[in-house]
């Protein structure tokens, strides 16, 4: 039996953590899989985890008109050699030049898997650019996976793509939520929330957490602000932030040093995604007030920590979050909003305990397999 060749391709090596078990999953389907991505330590080792072939590609994450067609002929002489069944590309670089070069040999199944828009947050020419080249990847795909609503109903809106190419798997997200990973009852990770709250001193304190790139778009300067009133009140409050600073990314250079030198701030640097669980298990509600997202896994896992949760009404993190049941919701960059969330989650610890619990309930919806299958469906649909 011929197996069916199916490439997913990424831009960043950063973004396998996008697709953990997926190429697993569609090798046990009978795929012959291949990752196209550019090459690192952690985008071999995880295709050879995954069980797939590495198709290397040198890619520019900005825009490069002369690198982008020597890695638009790559990709090309990559599909020519491959001759792939099936592409299924996310992250805006490589989807608009894969899409074109699939376009171009006529792969028989093109997807596009549009993971968020980065023009949310652009303005004038570049915007524009942005818009066009969505628009140019999404007219060369078959389909489009739209990973939440939100996502969905703005490339509609930005006529970006037709509803009929649009789809949603069950209630949104790419890869779903490792619930086997992200599993509250884990000994080892009771233990290790343990090792945390005694490492950085947060034994009885209130603690409120992020996880994450540290960058404006998420929101770091609004929660900053905030934190600081909430601590000026109440110094028994402390503000976990773990991820890396991407200092190109923050308008206010002098935003970590302030982070560094405040008593309630624990700065505790990039972590690896095996060790996230039980940061999130030590915290008393998990805050992302994110300006958008694709879809915002992060808020899911916390709430398959039974961790409460703040977001906003954001593109993204709109759908990862049932409003009034697992966690709240408030307008992106009002910091006032922000801080009333906070406060009330702090002082209501009923309601907080209510919406940890709820947490677990809610993740269930994202759990990796129906993702997978879901996309499975589209692999295996009949044009």
């Amino acid at each position: 039996m011929k197996h069916k060749k199916l490439i997913i391709g990424i831009t960043a090596e950063g973004s396998v953590n996008l697709l953990l078990g997926q190429l697993t999953f569609y090798k046990s389907q009978g795929y012959k899989t291949y990752l196209l991505a550019p090459y690192s330590e952690r985008s071999a080792a995880f295709c050879k985890n995954e069980g797939c072939e590495h198709l290397i590609i040198n890619i520019e994450r900005e825009i490069s008109p002369l690198k982008d067609l020597k890695t638009l002929w790559a990709i090309l002489k990559i599909f020519r050699k491959i001759k792939p069944d099936i592409v299924n590309l996310g992250t805006p670089k490589v989807s608009l030049l894969g899409m074109l070069a699939a376009y171009v040999l006529g792969v028989p199944k093109r997807i596009y898997t549009c993971r968020g828009f980065r023009f949310e947050h652009e303005k004038g020419m570049k915007r524009r650019l942005l818009i066009a080249m969505e628009k140019i990847t999404s007219l060369c795909a078959h389909q489009v996976i739209c990973i939440s609503d939100s996502v969905q109903k703005l490339g509609i809106e930005s006529n970006i793509f037709p509803i009929k190419k649009a789809n949603i798997i069950n209630k949104g997200s790419s890869n779903g939520v490792n619930l086997d990973l992200f599993n509250p009852l884990n000994q080892s990770y009771i233990d290790k929330k343990q090792d945390i709250i005694n490492k950085y001193d947060l034994k009885d304190k209130f603690i409120y957490g992020f996880l994450g790139r540290i960058v404006d778009r998420k929101g770091i300067n609004e929660l900053y602000n905030v934190f600081c009133k909430i601590y000026k009140e109440n110094q028994n409050t402390r503000l976990l932030l773990v991820g890396p600073f991407e200092t190109d990314q923050i308008s206010n250079k002098n935003l970590l040093e302030k982070i560094n030198r405040h008593p309630g701030i624990v700065n505790v640097g990039r972590v690896l995604q095996d060790e996230v669980p039980p940061y999130i298990l030590a915290l008393n509600v998990f805050v992302l007030p994110a300006w958008w997202e694709g879809f915002g896994n992060v808020l899911v896992q916390a709430a398959a920590m039974g961790v409460p949760v703040i977001s906003t009404t954001g593109t993204g993190t709109i759908d990862a979050v049932s409003n009034n049941f697992n966690g709240v919701l408030v307008t992106p960059k009002v910091e006032a909003e922000l801080e009333s969330a906070m406060k009330n989650l702090l002082s209501n610890s009923e309601t907080t305990l209510q919406y940890g619990r709820n947490g677990l309930e809610w993740a269930k919806n994202f759990e990796r397999s129906i993702i997978w299958n879901g996309i499975n469906k589209l692999y295996t649909k009949t044009e």
